[in-house]
């Protein structure tokens, strides 16, 4: 993966195998590297997403086993399930895009509305 605004493709990087042959190696799209998302234009979109998808499948975890709850209750189950995953989200503490923004929003206002 290379990285920057303009990248040039036409490098074909290589390594050797065992055997003293070189292998080329595969250009990739994105990697996952200590749990954060790169793309080779280092946007986290990928990575901000994947994280709001998580904090929407624990929101719905709560919704479906704890029916009757107190305010309190889903207070405490929000920020220890849910919250969690956007805070250890780098980009999400700090966006600059309307998209990104509003599809926070929504992982917030989902929770609102319970």
């Amino acid at each position: 993966m290379s990285y920057g605004r303009t990248i040039d493709t036409s490098t074909v990087y290589t390594i050797m195998d065992k055997n003293q042959q070189t292998v080329p190696l595969a250009r990739l799209e994105k990697i996952k590297d200590i749990g954060v998302y790169f793309d080779a234009k280092l946007d986290f979109r990928d990575h901000m997403h994947e994280k709001i998808n998580k904090a929407l499948l624990m929101l719905g975890l709560i919704n479906r086993n704890f029916k009757h709850m107190s305010i309190p209750t889903f207070v405490a189950l929000y920020k220890s399930m849910v919250r969690s995953h956007l805070d250890y989200c780098c980009p999400v503490w700090s966006p600059y895009r309307k998209g990104d923004i509003e599809a926070l929003e929504k992982v917030q206002n989902l929770e609102l509305q319970n």
